[in-house]
């Protein structure tokens, strides 16, 4: 044997707690993950991670090993995440979230009516509709009578799919039955919208982005574009559109949790993943006062 290939045979063989779940994690996403083709090129990187102990630095450190994969693995999509079950038992940061609700308005950060009858509400995520339902309908409550609403998902990293559902339902109305499908590997489903929730909002709308909203917040953002329904206004988005299965084991006391579908549009059979939502005005220094003067611009036009 090479003196190159028995460092490589040592290295593996320094940290075989490692190899196991590296094995597992390459099964998991080769069987799961969304695209079969980038799927396959993921595992065949983590099976030779664990032949050739790349990670073997890091043998005695179980959260550097996490760390580390999981930066491997962000690059690839961020959906991917490696946990060990102390991170997932008892008080974890699912539940941590969710008791969030409670002190943060379940994601309803501010509601104002502005200058001009212009409404405005900030969401910083969308929590379960069970915490945040009472909430929106508040809002959508006290701007109810506004003219054109400024709707602010900058720094919303997304949450629960049916919060975001119903909230896209409000702006559409009844006439749209959904906005996109579901695509796995084993094929694609519909996914209809809720059929009530939220009070109807049908006047003019401008959506504020930025780099940090993702996921469910990109797709609220990106449904409504598609659908002529908003002006989106500030920076492209994150690129978050793939959606999360339910946790993989891994052995050695790991979890992966492994992005297995994506969202299909049917306006433009797409999605935002990697591409991000792109905003059709600029945002400036001051991306509210160009969303609230378009909505004036708007409304002037439409003489009202």
């Amino acid at each position: 044997m090479s003196s190159a290939c028995l460092l490589t045979a040592l290295l593996a063989a320094a940290c075989p707690t490692q190899t196991a779940p590296l094995d597992a994690a390459a099964d998991a996403i080769e069987r799961l993950y969304v695209d079969a083709a980038t799927a396959t090129r993921i595992a065949a990187d983590l099976r030779l991670a664990a032949r050739e102990g790349r990670y073997a630095g890091l043998c005695a450190d179980r959260a550097g090993f996490v760390e580390a994969l999981n930066r491997r693995l962000d690059a690839e999509d961020p959906h991917f995440h490696v946990e060990s079950h102390d991170d997932v038992s008892g008080d974890d940061w699912l539940t941590q979230w969710r008791a969030e609700a409670r002190r943060t308005g379940a994601g309803v950060r501010e509601v104002a009516v502005l200058e001009g009858n212009i409404g405005y509400l900030r969401l910083a995520s969308f929590h379960d509709w069970e915490q945040a339902g009472p909430q929106l309908t508040a809002a959508f409550t006290l701007l109810g009578h506004t003219d054109a609403l400024v709707l602010d998902l900058r720094r919303n990293g997304g949450g629960a799919p049916d919060t975001a559902n119903r909230l896209v339902r409000a702006f559409v109305g009844e006439a749209v039955s959904q906005v996109q499908s579901i695509r796995r590997r084993s094929g694609t489903r519909p996914d209809p919208l809720p059929r009530d929730g939220l009070p109807r909002y049908d006047r003019p709308l401008a959506i504020l982005v930025d780099r940090r909203t993702g996921s469910a917040a990109e797709f609220v953002a990106y449904s409504l574009q598609a659908l002529g329904r908003a002006t989106i206004v500030g920076a492209p988005t994150g690129g978050a559109a793939h959606m999360v299965g339910d946790p993989q084991p891994l052995g050695g006391g790991l979890l992966i949790s492994i992005p297995d579908a994506a969202p299909v549009n049917d306006v433009t059979g797409g999605n935002w993943e990697r591409r991000g939502v792109a905003p059709d005005l600029p945002g400036g220094d001051d991306p509210a006062f160009v969303a609230r003067r378009h909505l004036m611009d708007t409304l002037a036009a439409a003489g009202r």
